[in-house]
């Protein structure tokens, strides 16, 4: 009689629904079941607590969190550690990351709760330097204290190399605006910055010489990026893409469902939230310590897998240029993942940190095949926006609406306002990217579809 009523619990549907599963593994599933595929037993079963505790209680989205973390972990690693394939194949643990939602979608608590212990050691940092300043004395011939960073948010290219030099172990980017951040960091003009952008990914170094006072290196960048976009932005840039490999360096966060959700009257237990908080500070405490980087190689296991994995890109690769360009980078970040998760995982274990086992790996492919798919969901989406040859294209269903081969911008925003295709800034991005009509002059725009 007991074991019928335990099968009537939440619990014991979980593990009937998904058979060999533990019951912890199986309620996770059904929680996440039509609202996340984010593939959370690739934490340490504390980080998966929180994660759910916030979901449960307080409105956070499992995907957003989940992402988040992933790369405060790999931020505070950094150069730490490494992961060596080879004599010219080595990896550092960079990510860069974008959380893609809707307006109002609780996008940035997330993103706060993560870099939480990051933060505060920054305020820790400030505090310190603040104080070595009112006490320096150049009379006395005293260094000039220098000011450590771990994170920014609006950097120019030269404060971020000047950053990354008082702080080796590598920098976070959280940009407030990401579309802000790609704008006016880095831009589509195809310049130098853009390119230096692309190297800091690679891991390559950096050398920047102005003038003799302002020049300054980096031998080692290794910096994480993590911000928000909204749906329809991100999607308009992807547009615009100009194939130079900085989209398939993103990795994208997109839920399942892209909603705004009611406020529930529970809060997050304090308990697992400040056991949360305090694992995370003991593991970048710990980290900030090492003053080399220790590099890691794969275990035998882990490199059959990895090796099957990437082989299995092969083909795909070779019938689409758009799906080799992502799984090239995600070849890649399949190292980086398995290093950020074999890292933290013996670190929250208090295991030795030796060598890549082949569950970290295991859990490396399962994170890449959540990011592969987000990034396939991406291109859907832009097609789905821009798909200007498509019936129910909407740039298509404005310019008939028009109906004149001359219009203006105000004519197509109000036009499509009415037929409700989008909004001011939206339609002016719809007529901005589409190829159905091309601007002639300031404001004038011109179609051939109605001849």
């Amino acid at each position: 009689m007991n074991s019928n009523k335990e099968d009537n619990t939440e619990l014991g549907k979980a593990h009937l629904t998904y058979g060999k599963l533990s019951i912890d593994q199986a309620n996770i599933r059904l929680k996440q079941e039509g609202e996340s595929e984010f593939p959370l037993g690739v934490f340490s079963k504390f980080i998966q607590d929180t994660i759910l505790e916030l979901y449960d209680n307080g409105n956070y989205n499992i995907d957003y969190t989940s992402v988040s973390v992933l790369t405060a972990l790999a931020g505070i690693i950094g150069n730490s550690f490494h992961l060596r394939k080879h004599i010219e194949w080595c990896e550092n643990p960079s990510m860069w990351v974008v959380l893609v939602g809707k307006s109002g979608q609780n996008k940035s608590a997330p993103l706060k709760t993560a870099f939480k212990a990051v933060k505060n050691q920054q305020k820790q940092f400030d505090k310190e330097y603040e104080s070595a300043i009112a006490n320096f004395d150049p009379d006395a011939g005293q260094k000039k204290p220098t000011k450590r960073k771990l994170y920014s948010t609006d950097p120019t290219f030269e404060a971020l190399i000047n950053m990354h030099k008082q702080n080796p172990n590598g920098l976070i980017l959280m940009p407030d605006e990401f579309k802000s951040f790609i704008l006016n960091l880095i831009g589509y003009s195809g310049g130098s910055k853009q390119s230096q952008f692309l190297s800091i990914w690679d891991g390559a170094p950096i050398s920047l010489d102005r003038k003799e006072a302002e020049s300054s290196s980096i031998s080692m960048p290794c910096v994480s990026i993590i911000g928000s976009i909204q749906d329809d932005v991100i999607a308009s840039f992807k547009a615009k893409d100009i194939k130079d490999g900085f989209f398939e360096r993103i990795l994208f966060a997109i839920p399942l469902k892209m909603e705004k959700k009611y406020i529930k009257r529970t809060n997050p237990n304090d308990y697992i939230i400040e056991q949360f908080h305090a694992q995370m500070k003991s593991f970048l405490d710990t980290v900030s310590d090492n003053e080399s980087t220790k590099e890691l190689m794969l275990s035998e296991g882990a490199e059959k897998l990895f090796i099957t994995e990437i082989n299995k890109h092969v083909k795909p690769s070779n019938k689409d240029s758009t799906i080799s360009g992502i799984l090239s980078k995600l070849d890649r970040y399949l190292l980086r993942f398995a290093l950020v998760l074999e890292v933290s995982n013996c670190f929250f274990a208090n295991k030795a940190i030796d060598k890549v086992s082949r569950d970290s790996m295991k859990s490396a492919i399962m994170l890449k095949d959540y990011f592969y798919a987000n990034a396939l969901k991406l291109n859907h989406m832009v097609l789905n926006v821009y798909e200007d040859n498509s019936k129910e294209g909407k740039v298509l269903r404005a310019i008939k609406k028009i109906g004149k081969k001359e219009f203006t911008n105000k004519e197509f925003i109000q036009v499509a306002d009415q037929m409700g295709i989008a909004k001011e800034s939206y339609a002016y991005q719809l007529l901005s990217n589409t190829k159905l009509a091309h601007k002639i002059q300031k404001g004038l725009y011109e179609t051939d579809i109605l001849n």
